[in-house]
């Protein structure tokens, strides 16, 4: 029998296939292949810069990491945006890594041919099935789709070396709290239960022997209330009811819930590097 983990999978994977290209084709990321949220820090020029800031991040984490790295692996690695820019900015004998629910994107073949990066189809809760020992681990936007963070955080921490690094990007809920009614439409209409609250998620990680070294609240960097933003919520009463059938009217109210709930502080956006312990 499939288990509740594996069914919540496969609802995301699905929900992707249907929707990648409406994401691509209508949201504004000005043909730069990623969707996650774009990040504007003083000096940011374009939507494809902003949408590149947290490659940079990432990239820069890594090479600030102290020890050789030799293995990176993307726990999720979407439309492989990030893959080809490690590719680009790490150096040409760290081996790239990918993890994906979905079949590998077009823009990955060239990269996967040449050998520089190997993208695999499979879970991340079980990322230490697929994977070989790494030096680094990375998600954007990723964790939050997870069904059951425990068994994320341990399979990241199998699959990292002693004093690896794991660098996760996405939102975190600021308190403990029950969840508000927006929050709840937010995790059930984007399919992103694992949306936890910071402590829990610093308490399960560090129960896999996975210690939080830093924690960057990118929160100012994002745009919130664009003129889009504001159109969705005015006119979500006029089409709210297509939730009941489209993926794609579920996904804007998610999305105005996310606004909401980053525009009150229920969460904020953040990145955090968590560093495996020897002895784990």
């Amino acid at each position: 029998m499939e288990s509740p983990l594996s069914k919540h999978v496969d609802k995301v994977t699905r929900y992707y296939q249907r929707n990648t290209g409406k994401f691509l084709r209508f949201g504004e990321n000005d043909g730069y292949p990623a969707i996650h949220i774009a990040l504007w820090p003083e000096g940011t020029a374009s939507v494809a810069e902003a949408l590149s800031v947290a490659h940079r991040l990432i990239a820069e984490a890594i090479q600030a990491h102290g020890e050789p790295v030799h293995r990176v692996a993307d726990l999720g690695c979407g439309m492989g945006a990030a893959l080809v820019y490690m590719a680009d900015h790490l150096g040409s004998n760290v081996a790239l890594e990918g993890l994906t629910i979905g079949t590998p994107p077009p823009m990955l073949k060239d990269h996967s041919e040449s050998g520089r990066i190997r993208i695999q189809e499979g879970d991340f809760h079980q990322a230490d099935a697929f994977l070989p020992p790494c030096s680094a681990a990375y998600c954007i936007e990723a964790m939050a789709h997870s069904g059951d963070v425990n068994a994320f955080m341990r399979a990241a921490s199998k699959v990292l070396e002693a004093g690896g690094r794991l660098i996760v990007i996405d939102d975190f809920v600021e308190s403990e709290d029950p969840p508000s009614r927006v929050l709840q439409t937010y995790r059930a209409h984007w399919l992103v239960p694992g949306v936890r609250p910071l402590k829990e998620v610093e308490r399960i990680a560090m129960a896999h022997g996975l210690r939080l070294e830093s924690n960057q609240d990118l929160t100012p960097w994002i745009r919130l209330g664009r003129p889009r933003d504001h159109l969705i919520r005015w006119t979500r009463p006029l089409w709210a009811w297509l939730c009941r059938f489209s993926d794609y009217a579920k996904s804007m109210s998610g999305g105005d819930a996310r606004q909401r709930c980053l525009q009150s502080g229920q969460t904020r956006f953040r990145m955090l590097q968590f560093v495996k312990s020897a002895d784990a």
